[in-house]
């Protein structure tokens, strides 16, 4: 009351006219209408201040008394009720809703989007399950369910960074069962040895001329192997068949004096991989349709290569994650150190 009565005096002392020093004060009965004088154009913030800060005063001084009440005889009350609220407070309110059905009812995201045959086939395997390579190998042969012969891939996560040259990983592995798929192979050759090339069984076969149709958009080919004395010429295709994976490289055999060895070993099975950016390996290792004792062959096999070849800047752990899966099929994870014995047994 003190605080509002202070507002009230002090917004009556600013409302109040100020006294004219020039002119005598007005009387009478139009002095009410006609006053001598007005207040300045100087006071209209002062009065709005005057008519808010009496009101914020009191809102503030009854919640200050709101809070000390409250805190006096305690906020909520401790004792249950016969009506099932705890605490003098109800339960949290849920809005109801509709239960979920079909793939929306599935508890992890990815799989709302899957389609059903993938969804089948994934109940066959745990998902954070590691597997020896036989039980992997005959998982991966019922997980495949596609209407055509799907490849068998394997895929290494290593501990490279192939931005250092001593950590980059590029080789050949000849897979002893095969490849399970007919190779196209174009000779980039001159002389004597373009009659070997046809004889080895090179489907292409050509030199100054094969280059001239390869730069004119001609990649009617699976692997291009040229002898040392055509690479000054094969140097000009290098924005042709480097985005492709096609130009020839002596870590790929694609580059050898031995014309017909090379054509007989990409025929047979041999298979190049390199690591990419991310420090992965992707090697396909047959078909699924072959029998399990050629996928673990071939399969053991790429193993001991990639472990073969490790880069000499590899530090730490070589091997991080192994999977193995078919073309259409889910990844089933290896593991490491079975995997690697059993390499070891297998080649004794």
């Amino acid at each position: 009351m003190a605080t509002a009565a202070a507002a009230t005096a002090s917004s009556t002392s600013l409302l109040a006219p100020a006294a004219s020093t020039t002119a005598p004060a007005a009387s009478g009965p139009n002095a009410l209408f006609f006053p001598s004088s007005v207040p300045s154009l100087r006071a209209y913030p002062r009065l709005l201040l005057a008519f808010r800060r009496p009101a914020a005063a009191a809102q503030g001084a009854v919640l200050e008394e709101e809070e000390a009440e409250a805190d006096q005889r305690g906020q909520y009350d401790d004792d249950d009720d016969d009506d099932g609220y705890e605490g003098g407070r109800g339960p949290p309110f849920t809005a109801p809703t509709r239960p979920r059905t079909g793939k929306a009812a599935l508890p992890l995201k990815r799989d709302r989007t899957r389609s059903k045959r993938f969804l089948e086939i994934q109940k066959l395997r745990e998902s954070k399950k590691d597997y020896d390579v036989p039980t992997a190998i005959s998982l991966m042969k019922r997980m495949s369910r596609a209407k055509f012969v799907e490849s068998a891939e394997a895929h290494f996560r290593m501990n490279l960074d192939p931005k250092y040259n001593d950590q980059q990983l590029r080789a050949t592995v000849n897979l002893p069962k095969g490849t399970g798929q007919s190779v196209k192979i174009a000779v980039l050759t001159q002389g004597e040895k373009i009659d070997e090339a046809r004889a080895a069984g090179a489907d292409i076969v050509g030199g100054e001329d094969l280059i001239e149709q390869i730069k004119g958009g001609f990649m009617e080919f699976d692997k291009l192997i040229a002898s040392p004395d055509m690479m000054p010429k094969v140097a000009g295709l290098g924005k042709i068949l480097g985005p492709r994976g096609l130009m020839p490289n002596p870590k790929a055999g694609t580059v050898s004096p031995n014309i017909t060895q090379a054509i007989e070993e990409f025929k047979k099975g041999k298979v190049e991989y390199r690591v990419d950016k991310s420090g992965i390996v992707h090697i396909p290792f047959g078909k699924v349709d072959f029998p399990e004792e050629d996928l673990i062959a071939n399969f053991m096999a790429v193993v001991r290569s990639v472990e073969r070849n490790k880069p000499s800047g590899a530090k730490g752990i070589y091997w991080k994650t192994a999977y193995l899966c078919s073309s259409m099929g889910p990844s089933i994870k290896l593991n490491i150190k079975e995997m690697l014995d059993y390499g070891l047994d297998s080649s004794d």
